[in-house]
């Protein structure tokens, strides 16, 4: 009987122990920014939403960035470096049955469905300093 109990408290032990370290592994990074390249699978296929994974490359120098949303709506983009023209990210923008709005967010362009204005939006923005281009996906469910 002593046995059962020394096993008993064993599994106890570890499961609360690898219970613990998840959530410690899952709180440790929920309220940063994750940079990461395509390279990268696991966060690309986890972090990633589809219509950014998706998105034209127009450049062969990209990464993405994931933004959890601490406090505001999370986020998706893919930063291309080295680029000149939104056009294909505005014809993808279109094949997904996104329209550009008249209201801007600064220099970014915002991007909804027509009948979807207070759903997800794409912000757009092309930095012809640094020449880098942002696709941003906004969820706002």
């Amino acid at each position: 009987m002593k046995n059962v109990f020394k096993w008993l408290a064993l599994v106890v032990a570890t499961v609360l122990i690898l219970l613990g370290l998840f959530v410690w592994l899952v709180a440790s990074g929920s309220d940063k920014t994750t940079v990461y390249t395509e390279k990268d699978f696991f966060s690309l296929h986890t972090l990633t939403h589809k219509d950014i994974e998706n998105a034209p490359r127009i450049t062969d120098n990209y990464y993405f960035e994931a933004h959890p949303g601490d406090g505001y709506s999370p986020s998706n983009s893919i930063i291309f470096k080295g680029a000149t023209d939104t056009a294909a990210l505005h014809a993808y923008l279109e094949k997904l049955g996104y329209v550009k709005q008249k209201r801007s967010l600064g220099e970014k362009e915002i991007w909804a469905k027509p009948d979807q204005v207070d759903g997800d939006l794409f912000y757009l923005y092309f930095n012809p300093t640094t020449h880098e281009i942002e696709l941003t996906r906004v969820l706002n469910n």
